[in-house]
């Protein structure tokens, strides 16, 4: 197999991952959810969310999870702008290289939506454990993050394509 060959395989291996990684994410994005649907007139004096009752251990775990997912892209994003541009310089066609920068440049807007939601989740835990924080930034976090788990997998997808179109040239298809 060839060295693009393998980096193409790699690739496609590594948005498997940040799939899986993302559906974690928004399972405990859930309890963001919840928190900004209450109604904090009719709650405030007795219900307390999860997420904020554990003394912001929960949105913490978010954070760091969201920090991980970050950490992985960044990672991801690099080999495919260093190795993988690489190999199509190298063993690619000119259309396989231009649809590749293409894709390559969407990296710093994932990036910036990222960015976005850590700022949001900092401006929740300062406002400390009042319930009228979470439904103004709560509910904004939530949609961001189905947006951004949403954007990165009509990338993927399209990644995914261009790689395999990638794969059939390589293999002489």
């Amino acid at each position: 197999m060839s060295e693009a060959l393998t980096i193409v395989e790699q690739i496609l291996d590594e948005h498997k991952q940040i799939h899986a990684d993302f559906k974690v994410l928004n399972q405990v994005s859930g309890d963001v959810e919840a928190a900004a649907q209450l109604q904090s007139d009719k709650t405030k004096e007795y219900f307390v969310p999860r997420s904020l009752d554990d003394e912001g251990r929960g949105l913490a775990h978010w954070k760091e999870m969201l920090r991980n997912i970050d950490s992985g892209l960044k990672a991801h994003f690099h080999k495919e702008e260093t190795a993988l541009s690489d190999a199509f310089k190298r063993e690619g066609t000119p259309d396989l290289e231009s649809a590749l920068y293409d894709l390559l440049a969407e990296h710093e807007k994932i990036n910036a939506h990222i960015a976005k939601l850590l700022k949001d989740a900092d401006d929740i835990a300062s406002g400390g454990m009042k319930i009228e924080v979470w439904e103004g930034k709560g509910w904004g976090m939530k949609v961001n993050i189905d947006q951004l788990r949403s954007e990165i997998e009509e990338h993927a997808e399209r990644e995914r394509e261009l790689l395999g179109r990638m794969k059939n040239h390589l293999r002489g298809s």
